[in-house]
């Protein structure tokens, strides 16, 4: 595990730049659509993602396990190679099965909207960040931290600039976004190409082909729930409240996309050392180190973002979006769960007992829908809150349990459950609306809090002992 922190740090850069151009067009959206229109560009967004899980059917994630397996540049250009021609038989048969259900999702998902035209761009998207998606694990798994960041954020910096030129300069709107998104793809795409060239092949092995699905279809039930969950939950929350409600959502979602800068270094550093270490003496003190350091760090940024949560939707957004400070408590909370969930539900992965996480997902899944249905809007957004967060903290507890059992390793301490019901009491708050100087001086006392009980467990020289 040594080096964990030092590639979280070059990692970390990656959705820095990611995030802070997603905030720079916060405000573009904002002013240039409508809540409404800025619901349907959630909703293309989000059903674009879910074809991208559908595309790549978690093949990446079967290269990554196997690629340290393999021991000759050979037998890694057979198996990669394999994969990518997987990722692109798959990515054309769900693009044509879309293609032929146009008229019904344009009429049930999109509001029966004119949006023909989007929703084909959409698709044009999902084909190249399908493949770019695919090809982006190379760098990372060949320990080429730097060259991955270099790629993927000059891909990011590229489709925000393309994307504030649709948009403001060619007066493209919702059209514009995904016109962005699909430069940015297609950028990605042929970098990722290039610097993966000694892998890539005309080569095709039915074995490997074998292997490569026995591990990742069972994974795809879950994810492809994982991934239904979003336009689904839009699709619900458009019906029982409106468009606009998906709007307050969307802005929400961005707004504690701030914790996918957490989320993604620590997940795109971490799967590497996970499947590298598995097998060493010191393994298990350190996931629990490596966990413990990230419960203060996701906790208290979810704090922050909670507590200011009314500030930030009137100076990034505008009035019409500052009833969203309701739902970022909620979902900074929710991003807090699923990024400890990658950090320690990691049990199914390690014993190959994939299907798991596919149960779990399902659970999570009809436990979201469930409580949308079953509430409504008779809670208001403090359901919609409740249908985020609820769900991810039953399939932590679920896959928690699963790698405590089956490792042997205690998570979970006295400490950790002070500061999730500290973070519990800020989410409330902002409903009770208390002036800013009451929320500023929580947040100083919080914070001392923090920093003591952070000093008092010597997490310091931890991350010094796992930087190098």
């Amino acid at each position: 595990m040594k080096g964990f922190f030092k590639d979280i740090s070059v990692y970390g850069i990656l959705p820095v730049i990611g995030k802070f151009a997603g905030f720079f067009l916060i405000p573009i959206y904002t002013r240039v659509f409508s809540s409404y229109e800025f619901g349907i560009v959630e909703l293309l967004v989000t059903l674009a993602s879910f074809l991208m899980f559908a595309c790549n059917l978690e093949f990446y994630s079967a290269i990554g396990r196997f690629f340290y397996e393999r021991d000759t540049l050979f037998n890694k250009r057979m198996l990669i190679s394999t994969g990518l021609f997987l990722t692109l038989f798959f990515t054309v048969i769900v693009i044509l099965l879309f293609l032929s259900l146009e008229n019904i999702i344009i009429f049930k998902y999109l509001d029966a909207g004119d949006y023909q035209f989007e929703y084909k761009l959409a698709l044009v998207w999902v084909f190249f960040s399908a493949i770019y998606t695919y090809l982006g694990i190379l760098p990372r798994y060949d320990k080429k931290p730097k060259l991955y960041v270099l790629i993927t954020g000059s891909s990011l910096l590229v489709r925000i600039g393309s994307t504030i030129l649709y948009v403001l300069v060619f007066n493209a709107g919702i059209a514009g976004v995904i016109y962005g998104h699909i430069t940015g793809s297609f950028l990605s795409t042929v970098l990722n190409a290039i610097v993966s060239g000694k892998y890539l092949r005309f080569m095709f092995s039915w074995e490997e082909a074998k292997e490569i699905m026995k591990f990742a279809f069972p994974l795809v039930p879950g994810l492809l729930l994982i991934g239904l969950w979003h336009p689904l939950s839009r699709s619900f929350i458009s019906k029982f409240y409106s468009v606009e409600t998906v709007g307050l959502l969307s802005f929400a979602v961005r707004i504690t996309s701030v914790m996918a800068i957490l989320n993604s270094a620590i997940q795109l550093a971490w799967k590497p050392l996970l499947f590298e270490n598995l097998h060493k003496d010191s393994f298990k003190n350190d996931v629990v180190s490596i966990s413990r350091i990230v419960v203060f760090a996701t906790l208290y940024t979810s704090v922050i973002l909670s507590l200011f949560s009314p500030e930030i939707c009137l100076y990034i957004g505008t009035k019409e979006y500052y009833d969203s400070a309701v739902l970022i408590g909620f979902l900074s909370l929710t991003s807090s769960i699923e990024i400890l969930t990658g950090i320690r539900g990691f049990g199914p992965l390690v014993t190959k007992k994939t299907y798991q996480l596919s149960m779990f997902d399902l659970i999570r899944v009809m436990f979201g829908l469930g409580i949308l249905f079953l509430i409504k809007d008779k809670f208001g957004l403090f359901g919609i809150g409740l249908a985020f967060t609820l769900p991810a903290f039953i399939k932590y507890i679920l896959l928690v349990s699963i790698t405590s059992k089956k490792l042997d390793i205690k998570f979970h301490n006295k400490t950790e459950i002070l500061l999730t019901m500290i973070l519990a009491l800020c989410i409330i708050a902002i409903f009770l609306s208390p002036r800013l100087l009451i929320r500023f001086t929580a947040f100083i006392v919080i914070s001392l809090l923090f920093l003591t009980l952070f000093l008092k467990t010597d997490k310091l020289r931890l991350i010094k002992n796992l930087w190098n």
